[in-house]
């Protein structure tokens, strides 16, 4: 086999550099690590036209997820619990966007779908969602088994 001349060599040297990049891009992504001990890689690779940023915290008696939805309307959220995964579902309409053409656009658009796995200490039939300012908020009730309790200590 012939030797590689140097500028064959040289040309590959960006897209070597790209490969690794990417290979290193995904390996985080689906680090379980990044999401806690014992969580699942995550399961929104559903393309869609933008994703909303959400918060999930943890109480004492409730799970409650957070998430930015600015622009859009809270009748239109398609929220459901298959199993103990938690979808949030919906669109953000284009709007206001006038005729010609634009020189920037940065707002995003379309539909959005994101997936959280919930512990199963979730008790599903007391979720409550709310919506204001563009941030909904979803409020879980743990179940009475998986609630903190304290014992106390009698002295003999």
């Amino acid at each position: 086999m012939a030797r590689p001349t140097p500028w064959r060599r040289d040309l590959a040297a960006p897209l070597h550099a790209i490969q690794s990049e990417l290979n290193r891009m995904f390996e985080e992504y689906w680090n379980p690590a990044r999401f806690g001990t014992n969580q699942p890689p995550p399961t929104d690779l559903e393309e869609t036209g933008w994703s909303p940023a959400i918060d999930v915290f943890e109480t004492a008696t409730e799970l409650v997820l957070v998430a930015e939805l600015p622009g859009v309307d809270p009748s239109s959220i398609d929220l459901s619990v298959t199993g103990n995964l938690l979808s949030l579902r919906g669109e953000k309409p284009a709007d206001g966007a006038p005729d010609g053409s634009g020189a920037i656009r940065e707002r995003l658009f379309g539909t959005f779908h994101r997936q959280v796995v919930l512990p199963n200490e979730v008790n599903f039939e007391g979720a409550q969602a709310d919506a204001k300012n563009g941030v909904l908020r979803v409020r879980l009730p743990k179940r009475e088994a998986a609630r903190p309790r304290t014992i106390p200590v009698k002295t003999v």
